[in-house]
């Protein structure tokens, strides 16, 4: 089965963005992107958050995590 990095953008609350982007920290299957974009397009955060930090634990599949991929502060 073919796997791929998700990338993407979450909503977040801060003073200077409305979108974080994120990626996933492996590979995910193909076949599972519908259910992936499901899930990033219910996540809303608030500010400040570090690039790195890890958003969802185990998003998807075990042992891949959603993290941030760039930092805002506020």
């Amino acid at each position: 089965m073919k796997k791929i990095v998700l990338t993407s953008t979450v909503k977040i609350k801060s003073e200077t963005y409305c979108m974080l982007p994120v990626k996933t920290d492996k590979p995910i299957p193909l076949n599972k992107i519908k259910s992936a974009m499901k899930e990033i397009n219910e996540i809303e955060l608030l500010a400040p958050i570090l690039i790195g930090e890890v958003i969802v634990c185990d998003f998807i599949e075990p042992g891949t995590n959603l993290i941030a991929t760039k930092t805002v502060e506020k």
